[in-house]
């Protein structure tokens, strides 16, 4: 009778339906008719749906992949729609962000060493403010002296156009088009008009730089000690957390190493520039710094401007060295050594680098290319690295060669790990570590057995 009275309590509590439900299963000798029934019921809304109906329903109602996919787009079009309309803040913002996450193990080094909270949360943003400081005050002196160099050149800006226009009629060319052409883009005016209208508009932006500065203050003091918020995410979500701080850690190592190398290659290029007397090194060097974070024409875009400048300067065959130079050294240290030290903290294709590069650009606006890289990264572990269903897009992100090595692991599989999957992307980076740490161990070893035998 107990058991009776609780199935009795627990249709009266479901509703009429799991009623009906009820006495369905009383009529058919049934005692799970109503617990079905209530089930049903609460799983349709408590529309008193038939389970038969109720299970046939969904199948039917799966919309076909062509309809899915325009639905993302029209997902994916509204939130860059809304992503533009706040491209002047959003951009600041997220570029604090990854700011702020890259000079964190300062704050965890400090603190190691039993340094004071507040004390080393205010090192760590002197740190960022200085860096940054730093580059842009240097930047700005250098581009002080700018109109006046090349208003100095007017008249080799004409040489210049008149050597091409000759070299043109030479070989049959049509030459007034070009003339037109040169004379508008090779004219030092136009040069110093362009330049002053860009410094107009990086004075406007005083409050996209007042923005960045207090993103900067705020995030480092509010991301310093993050461990109970931690804590909440890795319990409520630990594929999300994992893939959060994944995203931390590539981004991280993606800053880095793209600065260390940027500097790197800017000082061998200013001295490069020096010895050919190209005027203006210094500006050039921290323009090729700035560029070196833009992916794939950011090459380009930093040896136009010192081989111009030693065009106009030198002639025609100091412009080709500059070229010629820059080349060797971008495609040594960039091409061939920096890969080594990036490992996996990129891991996207060439062709996806590309375009993300103009998909950004065309959304946030100039910042967008040097944040093509890190925003990538992070909605690719927003949307593709935090859920076992959509891992396997990544293998339409990254490298051919990356996409068969993660196959042939397995880390496809819908049953991988997602701590295992995060944890061989991250492996080669950690390679070198790994190495130092073991020979590091094998000398304590060599050391101890030393020991024993002098002791015997």
């Amino acid at each position: 009778m107990d058991k009776r009275a609780q199935i009795d309590a627990a249709v009266r509590d479901a509703g009429p339906s799991a009623a009906d439900g009820a006495a369905t299963g009383a009529a058919t000798g049934s005692a799970k008719a109503p617990v079905t029934a209530h089930k049903a019921s609460v799983e349709d809304g408590d529309q008193g749906i038939p389970l038969d109906d109720a299970a046939a329903g969904p199948t039917s109602a799966i919309p076909p992949v062509g309809f899915q996919v325009l639905r993302v787009l029209a997902l994916v079009t509204i939130a860059c729609a809304g992503l533009y309309t706040i491209a002047d803040f959003f951009g600041p913002l997220f570029l604090a962000l990854t700011l702020v996450l890259t000079v964190r193990p300062i704050h965890r080094r400090l603190v190691k060493y039993h340094v004071p909270g507040f004390i080393s949360g205010t090192i760590t943003i002197l740190v960022l403010v200085i860096v940054l400081g730093a580059i842009a005050g240097l930047m700005a002196w250098s581009l002080a002296g700018l109109p006046e160099t090349l208003m100095r050149y007017q008249e080799k800006f004409s040489d210049i156009v008149d050597e091409v226009t000759d070299f043109a009629q030479q070989w049959g060319f049509s030459t007034e088009e070009i003339t037109n052409q040169l004379s508008a883009q090779f004219d030092a005016a136009t040069i110093i008009a362009w330049i002053r209208s860009a410094a107009g508009s990086l004075m406007s932006a005083g409050t996209i730089i007042g923005i960045l500065a207090l993103c900067v203050l705020f995030l480092t003091v509010d991301t310093i000690r993050v461990n109970n918020r931690a804590d909440v995410v890795q319990h409520r979500d630990s594929d999300f957390y994992r893939a959060i701080c994944s995203f931390e850690g590539r981004v991280r190592q993606y800053w880095l190493v793209a600065s260390i190398f940027g500097l790197v290659v800017s000082v061998i290029n200013y001295f490069v520039l020096v010895f050919l007397h190209v005027p203006m090194p210094l500006t050039w060097a921290l323009w090729t710094f700035i560029t070196n974070y833009i992916p794939n024409v950011g090459f380009i875009l930093g040896v136009i401007p010192p081989a111009i400048m030693g065009l106009v300067d030198s002639g025609w065959s100091t412009a080709l060295w500059v070229i010629v130079i820059f080349t060797v050294i971008n495609v040594t240290i960039q091409g061939m050594i920096q890969p080594k030290f990036t490992g996996d903290a990129v891991g996207l294709s060439t062709t996806i680098t590309f375009v993300s590069l103009l998909f950004w650009t065309a959304v946030i606006g100039p910042l967008g290319s040097i944040l093509a890289v890190p925003l990538t990264l992070f909605f690719k572990a927003l949307l593709v690295d935090s859920s076992p269903s959509t891992r396997w897009i990544e293998a339409f992100l990254i490298p051919e060669s990356d996409a068969r090595r993660k196959r042939e692991k397995g880390l496809y599989n819908p049953g991988t790990d997602l701590e295992v999957f995060h944890a061989f992307g991250e492996s080669r980076s950690r390679l070198s570590e790994t190495l130092g740490t073991r020979s590091q161990r094998s000398v304590s070893r060599l050391s101890r057995a030393k020991r024993r035998s002098s002791r015997k």
